[in-house]
C-alpha cells in the first residue's frame, strides 16, 4: 500500500502532484536555498538551453497586439506611424531588466516586490491592487482573442460556429494548463509562435516586393517623420498598450523568470561565489531579453508593414466577424489564394499562444493577489495551486461574458488596449524605484550610468506618449 503523505497545512500529497507542488513552489518561494544553486552556463548549447522566460511573453504579444492592433492601425493610418511601433516595441525592454535584476537579486515574488512600493496601503501597497485592476483590462482584450480564435478556427474548418469553437479551444486551454508548471507553458508557446514570426517577417521584408504591394523607400521615410495623425490616436493608444511589452507582460515576467529558476540557482546572498553566479544569471536572462527584443520587434514592425501595405491600400480595416477573413488578405493578396488555410491555421495558433499565456498569468497574478490581500486564505503550496486553478477556470469564464455581450473582436482589443496603455506609466514609475531597490539589495548588479540614463528615458517615453495620445483624443 502506497505510503501517504501531507503537506504542512494537512492536504494529501501524492506522486501525481508532487512534481507539479515542487515547481510552484520555485515560482512562490521567497527564500534562496543552497540546495537550489545551479552555476549560469557558459556553452553556447547550455546558454540556449536555459533561456525562455521573455520567449513566453513573445507568445502573449505575438497574438493581440501584433495580428489585431498593430495590423489594425497600418490598415487605417498607412506607414505614418512605423515611429510609434518602433519606439513602442524598445521603450520597455530596459524597465523588464529592472524587474528581472530585482528578482535575482532578492528572490522576492511580484507580490513582495509591488507591496514595498510607497504611498497609500490597504492591507498590501496601492501597487497590488493595481495590479488585479490591471488583470481587469487585460480581461477586455482576452475577450477579443477569445473570439478571434473561434472565427479563425471556423475559417480553417471552412464552417461552423465561432462561438463553440472558442469554447472548446478554451477549455482545451485549461487543461493544458491545469497542471500549472512553468516547462509545460514554455513548450507550447515557442513551438506555437516560432513559425507564424517566421512566415509573417519574411513577407514584410521580401515578399511584398514581388506582388502588388511593394513597400518603398518613401513608404518607410514617412513612416518615420513622427506625425501623430488624429484619425489613428486611440488605435495608437492601443497598440502602444499592448506591443513590445504591456504593463501586465512586465509584471508577469516575474513569475516566468522565477518558474525557469533564475532566482533559486544564484542561491543564497553571501554563500560562496553568489555575487559570480547572480552575475551569471543576469547575463543569461539579459541575453533571454535581448533575442526575445529583436524577435517581437521584427514580428510587429513585419505586421504593421503588411497591414499599412497590404490592407491599408486596399481600403479594409478589419473588424466584426469578417476580422480574420479581412486579415487573411495579408497571405492570400501576396502567397495567392491558396495561402487562406495556411493563414488560418497561423493565426489561430498565435491567437491561443496568447491565450494560453495571459489565461495563465491571469490566474497567478489574481490567485496569489487576493492571497496577499488576506481576501483568500492559503497556508501551503497545494492551497495556491487550488486558487490560481479557480481563477483559471474565471478568467476563460469572463472572457466569454464579455464577448457574449459585445461581441466585436477588433474593438474589445483596441479598447482593453487603451486600458493597458494606462498602465504604463505606472509601471514605468514603479520600474525607477525598483532599480532604487536593486542597488540597495545588490549594488553588484546594478544598473550604470547608461542603463540607469536608458531607464529614465524609457520611463519618460512611455508617460509622455500615454499622456500626449489622451490629450490628443
Amino acid at each position: 500500500m502506497p505510503k501517504l503523505e501531507l503537506d504542512e497545512a494537512g492536504n494529501l500529497v501524492t506522486k501525481a502532484n508532487e512534481k507539479i507542488l515542487k515547481d510552484i513552489e520555485v515560482e512562490i518561494r521567497t527564500e534562496l536555498l543552497p540546495e537550489d544553486i545551479k552555476e549560469p552556463p557558459r556553452a553556447f548549447g547550455e546558454t540556449l538551453r536555459a533561456l525562455g522566460p521573455t520567449f513566453i511573453l513573445a507568445g502573449a504579444i505575438v497574438g493581440s497586439g501584433e495580428l489585431i492592433a498593430t495590423t489594425l492601425l497600418g490598415a487605417k493610418v498607412g506607414f505614418i506611424m512605423l515611429w510609434a511601433i518602433i519606439i513602442s516595441c524598445l521603450a520597455k525592454v530596459m524597465i523588464q531588466e529592472v524587474v528581472g535584476r530585482y528578482i535575482i537579486a532578492t528572490g522576492k515574488g511580484l507580490h513582495e516586490m509591488l507591496d514595498e512600493v510607497p504611498g497609500p496601503k490597504i492591507i498590501v501597497s496601492w501597487a497590488v491592487w493595481w495590479s488585479i485592476l490591471l488583470m481587469i483590462s487585460l480581461l477586455v482584450v482576452m475577450a477579443g482573442i477569445f473570439g478571434s480564435q473561434g472565427l479563425a478556427l471556423k475559417g480553417l474548418f471552412g464552417g461552423g460556429n465561432a462561438n463553440i469553437f472558442g469554447v472548446v479551444a478554451g477549455a482545451i486551454g485549461i487543461i493544458l494548463l491545469y497542471r500549472g508548471i512553468y516547462g509545460d507553458l514554455e513548450k507550447i508557446v515557442v513551438t506555437m509562435v516560432v513559425g507564424f514570426s517566421l512566415i509573417t517577417t519574411f513577407l514584410a521584408f521580401i515578399g511584398l516586393q514581388f506582388t502588388p504591394y511593394p513597400v518603398t523607400g518613401a513608404d518607410i521615410a514617412s513612416g518615420l517623420s513622427f506625425k501623430f495623425p488624429a484619425a489613428g490616436v486611440a488605435v495608437a493608444l492601443s497598440v502602444f498598450g499592448m506591443t513590445g511589452l504591456s504593463a501586465n507582460e512586465i509584471i508577469q515576467y516575474t513569475y516566468w523568470a522565477k518558474g525557469k529558476g533564475y532566482a533559486a540557482w544564484t542561491g543564497p546572498k553571501g554563500s560562496p561565489g553568489w555575487e559570480e553566479r547572480m552575475k551569471g544569471w543576469v547575463r543569461i536572462m539579459r541575453i533571454d531579453l535581448g533575442l526575445a527584443a529583436i524577435t517581437y520587434t521584427l514580428v510587429t514592425i513585419a505586421f504593421y508593414v503588411i497591414g499599412a501595405a497590404v490592407l491599408n491600400r486596399m481600403n479594409i480595416t478589419p473588424g466584426g466577424f469578417q476580422l480574420v477573413d479581412q486579415l487573411a488578405n495579408m497571405y492570400t493578396k501576396t502567397l495567392g489564394t491558396w495561402s487562406n488555410k495556411l493563414f488560418m491555421l497561423a493565426a489561430f495558433v498565435v491567437l491561443y499562444s496568447t491565450y494560453v499565456v495571459n489565461t495563465a498569468g491571469i490566474s497567478r497574478v489574481v490567485g496569489d493577489g487576493f492571497i496577499k490581500m488576506k481576501l483568500l486564505k492559503a497556508s501551503s503550496t497545494t492551497q495556491i495551486l487550488f486558487w490560481r486553478r479557480v481563477f483559471l477556470i474565471v478568467g476563460p469564464v469572463i472572457m466569454f461574458i464579455l464577448y457574449y455581450v459585445f461581441p466585436s473582436p477588433a474593438q474589445l482589443v483596441v479598447i482593453g488596449g487603451m486600458l493597458l496603455s494606462l498602465s504604463l506609466p505606472i509601471i514605468s514609475l514603479i520600474s525607477l524605484y525598483i532599480n532604487h531597490k536593486v542597488k540597495q539589495a545588490a549594488p553588484e548588479i546594478a544598473l550604470g550610468p547608461v542603463g540607469t540614463f536608458i531607464l529614465w528615458l524609457s520611463a519618460i517615453v512611455c508617460v509622455l506618449f500615454v499622456v500626449a495620445g489622451y490629450i490628443k483624443l
